[in-house]
């Protein structure tokens, strides 16, 4: 029913649909996982702190700071 070598749209579209739905579920879990478990934002102190100092103890411009 048209298609080259047996294969058309309808089955691309299908296979296309089930590897998107995957990739979705796949990322929502894995979010939802680090969310609850190690959490995925900074607190609000390191926030003001600003990420550079709070994560990874450096200055983002040390320039600016003399």
């Amino acid at each position: 029913m048209g298609g080259v070598d047996g294969v058309n749209l309808t089955a691309q579209l299908i296979g296309n649909l089930i590897a998107i739905v995957f990739a979705l579920a796949s990322g929502f879990t894995i979010y939802y996982l680090l969310k609850s478990t190690v959490g995925i934002r900074l607190s609000e102190q390191e926030e003001i702190m600003e990420a550079d100092l709070s994560i990874h103890r450096i200055e983002a411009y040390p320039e600016e700071a003399l």
